[in-house]
């Protein structure tokens, strides 16, 4: 199976979309056609570090295979993410293709809550950035996992809201391939990949580059991306060995913000015509692993250093942002998976180790900041013979974070030196009902720490309080044949949670929240051609006490639905159609409510047509393809400030197989 998400509501009918989701869920009882034999896959997940069933894993966990990416057309890792795992997004201010990912309506801070990977090793960012999904190459993408809640007892600081996981292929050593696919598309787009695979026996190399360049949707949002990645794998016996370096440059304008007027008047237009924001960045990753027995030692390495200018030229008050950052983890880790008698034991133990530093050249001074962690964990799950799985594990970190920022005319400097131990701890059941019937539940504790950004400007200019959650899940799942279906429940409660206050112009611990709601997931393969998948997630994001109890916290759709199909006509011709809907939000002014605008609620529509042989694919796309003109993130409740999302695109693609 594959798929995503949740997301908050208010009472009110349910959507075109949504309605089609529930109905297509609820159809699930009806028994498969006596001549489509074929069942759903064998999925499998890494979300405790160890390899286990997707179906009999106790988590609310979605995996988005390389076989949906490529059928799709998606162009990137992030567009998958959205339009497969069907996840709440907001549109990237810079230009670019970093959407904003919201597992369980956060919100603005969304990407704070959230741990994205590349194969274990973390390239979520410390400086108030989306991880760069867009950079990693779409043809060495295996499969992404996406777990759903409070991970942080084998993630660590920031997976409140779930993990991303994207897991690259592990390359046959006997086989040498390659691909090369150039596309042009609407606004002047260019897109050029080449990818390739060498087998040399024991010894696998691997590499791709990727060239794009689009004007954008608006004025001054021109986009440019320079990728390439080299990767060496050697396995032998026991041993495997990993190595990889990846290296991006991007320039994207910052189109800047429109007021209600303007957005009428022509939602296209700039109001930043000379903003800007450059990224050039090198990641370092390597995983040794060797297998004995029932045993396997595995150590995860990696390295990221980033540079990054930005400049709002058009502002009243210009200024230039030029920063540079690094980052280094260090994971070693032990794992056992073997029976005693007739009880399985899976069990996995470890440390994580990172450092990271931040620059900050202003013309009033330098900004820095540092952080260390140093983090012990244990996870084990026990497998009876009555087919219960019974799971359970602890963290304990310890963080350090020292900022120096020398403020400005109208703020006084901030200095902080905060040491913080924290711990995290869950534990989970689930049950096999019935063949392909499972039912779990899973309680559990994480953790997030303020980055860097949010420590800059703070109530009398000190540093946050760690933000803490606890969240509760329950969840069913159901494969027969070709049916599968997933339902989850689940509430998560927040004490200081970390967000921005845009009326007194701070970052401040807030208020006491809680987000609860659902998620289901369904697929359908009601012929060997023709494939169905659906999603709805319901969120309901709210102050639990204080001065705003009952009050919806803002930028959070209540309601996120995704319904796709896939036909084969025959082993040449495929079409793939998908619908999108994301619910209305409030905007971005807390103040109680008191803003009762919201943002307008969107359905997009995608499609692909693709044509391929044994070397050749030529395919048709297109994104928007009803023109909906909308926004999905906006603030200023009066005038307005709206960032307008793209308009209909279509893209031609060329590829060959070799």
């Amino acid at each position: 199976m594959s798929f995503l998400n949740s997301v908050p509501a208010a009472h009110r009918p349910h959507t075109t979309v949504a309605a089609a989701a529930c109905a297509f869920l609820l159809s699930f009882g009806v028994e498969a056609q006596a001549d489509n034999q074929q069942s759903l896959p064998t999925v499998i997940v890494t979300a405790s570090r160890m390899a286990q069933l997707l179906q009999t894993a106790p988590i609310g966990a979605t995996v988005i295979t390389s076989e949906q990416i490529q059928r799709s057309g998606v162009s990137d890792a992030n567009e998958a993410i959205r339009k497969l795992g069907g996840v709440a997004a907001k549109t990237d201010l810079t230009g670019g293709r970093e959407y904003r990912l919201d597992l369980r309506g956060y919100g603005e801070g969304a990407s704070e809550n959230l741990v994205v990977m590349v194969d274990g090793i973390r390239i979520s960012e410390n400086e108030q950035l989306p991880a760069r999904l867009t950079a990693i190459p779409l043809d060495q993408i295996d499969r992404i996992e996406l777990i759903r809640g409070g991970s942080s007892v084998l993630w660590g600081e920031g997976a409140s809201a779930g993990v991303i996981n994207v897991i690259l292929k592990r390359h046959d050593q006997d086989r040498s391939s390659g691909r090369v696919s150039a596309a042009v598309e609407s606004f002047n787009g260019q897109d050029i990949q080449g990818s390739g695979t060498l087998g040399l026996g024991a010894v696998t190399l691997d590499g791709a580059v990727r060239r794009v360049r689009t004007d954008g949707y608006r004025g001054n949002s021109a986009y440019k991306q320079d990728g390439a990645s080299a990767g060496l794998q050697w396995v032998d016996a026991g041993w495997r060995v990993k190595g990889r370096v990846q290296q991006e440059d991007a320039h994207s304008g910052m189109p800047g913000a429109l007021t209600f007027d303007q957005f009428a008047a022509n939602p296209r237009q700039t109001t930043a015509p000379l903003d800007f924001a450059d990224t050039h960045e090198t990641r370092y990753t390597g995983d040794v692993e060797y297998r004995f027995g029932p045993w396997a030692a595995q150590l995860d390495l990696g390295t990221r250093q980033r540079h990054s200018v930005s400049a709002w030229v058009s502002s009243s008050f210009p200024s230039v942002r030029d920063s540079s950052s690094r980052q280094t983890q260090w994971s070693p880790r032990l794992s056992y998976a073997d029976h005693w008698g007739a009880v399985g034991n899976n069990s996995v133990m470890g440390l994580d180790a990172q450092w990271w530093s931040y620059e900050n050249q202003l013309t009033n001074g330098l900004e820095t900041g540092e952080q260390s962690s140093h983090a012990a964990f244990f996870h084990s799950e026990f497998v009876f013979p009555s087919q219960t799985r019974v799971s359970a594990g602890f963290r304990s970190e310890r963080i350090r974070k020292i900022g120096n920022f020398p403020g400005d005319p109208f703020t006084l400097p901030a200095i902080y030196d905060r040491a913080d131990h924290l711990n995290a701890a869950e534990a989970a059941i689930n049950q096999t009902v019935l063949a392909g019937l499972d039912m779990y539940g899973r309680v559990s504790s994480s953790y997030r720490l303020p980055n860097v950004d949010e420590n800059r400007a703070t109530p009398f200019q000190q540093a946050l309080l760690p933000q803490k959650n606890r969240d509760k899940e329950l969840g069913v799942k159901w494969t027969q044949g070709t049916y599968g279906a997933t339902w989850r429940w689940f509430v998560q409660t927040t004490t200081h949670e970390i967000a921005f206050d845009p009326v007194a112009y701070l970052n401040v611990n807030l208020e006491p929240t809680r987000r609860q709601g659902y998620e289901l997931e369904g697929r359908w393969s009601p012929l060997k051609t023709w494939d169905l998948t659906a999603t709805w997630q319901h969120v309901n994001a709210t102050f639990r006490s204080g001065p705003q109890a009952g009050q919806e916290q803002v930028l959070v759709a209540p309601e996120t639905a995704t319904l796709r199909t896939t036909y084969r006509f025959n082993e040449r011709h495929q079409v793939d159609v998908g619908l999108q809907y994301l619910a209305s939000m409030r905007f971005s002014d807390y103040s109680g409510n008191a803003c009762t605008r919201r943002t307008p609620s969107s359905t997009l529509l995608d499609a692909r047509y693709a044509w391929t042989d044994k070397t050749w694919q030529v395919a048709v796309s297109g994104t928007n393809l009803t023109d909906h003109q909308g926004y999905n993130y906006a603030y200023d409740c009066t005038v307005g400030s709206l960032y307008p999302e793209p308009g209909r695109a279509l893209k031609l693609t060329v590829a060959r197989q070799f």
